[in-house]
């Protein structure tokens, strides 16, 4: 059977004994991965995590083994492939960045007293898998495993065009951002 470009291009995710499917949309499954997954399934996470970052301008990957157990690594399989990533981290949220000030390069205007939640380090989708809903669909089921609504989550910045156009859209009013 010949191979997609985007199985080529990915990290393969066979189906393992213990995992964690979290959602089902379409052909593709989420997975969840926490610190209290097996090694091979953290190890996968990163495996992942390194994949996505070559997509990037960041130059280290959003999630590592060595990481706190705290994070929440949700990996979108697709005919036995990594198409997509979401990396949560608690991290205390310090202020409220308007897109008002975003756009004029101000700093945050509301500043909060530090209040733990779920920072959202990295979205990425497989260049040939993208604008098919797969990163909102990412968010959202991250939001219900989580129990925090997406529009009080803080986002890891600076971001990529597309990134920013997603938050954009996400949270209208502005974002949080994490100390």
């Amino acid at each position: 059977m010949p191979h997609t470009q985007a199985q080529l291009d990915s990290v393969p995710v066979p189906v393992r004994a213990g995992e964690r499917v979290v959602a089902r949309s379409g052909s593709a499954e989420i997975l969840l991965v926490a610190g209290e997954s097996s090694e091979g399934e953290r190890n996968l996470a990163e495996q992942v995590a390194r994949r996505a970052m070559r997509d990037t301008p960041f130059h280290a990957p959003a999630y590592t083994v060595a990481d706190p157990g705290d994070s929440r690594v949700f990996i979108v399989r697709e005919a036995g492939a990594a198409v997509g990533l979401a990396v949560l981290r608690l991290r205390p949220r310090w202020a409220w960045w308007s897109w008002d000030d975003w756009d004029e390069e101000r700093r945050p205007a509301t500043g909060v007293a530090p209040l733990t939640s779920w920072t959202v380090e990295t979205i990425w989708t497989h260049p040939s898998c993208q604008s098919r809903g797969l990163a909102r669909k990412l968010v959202e089921v991250a939001s219900t495993e989580v129990g925090q609504p997406v529009t009080s989550f803080g986002w890891r910045h600076p971001f990529t065009p597309s990134g920013e156009a997603f938050v954009r859209q996400l949270c209208p009013e502005g974002f949080w951002v994490p100390d």
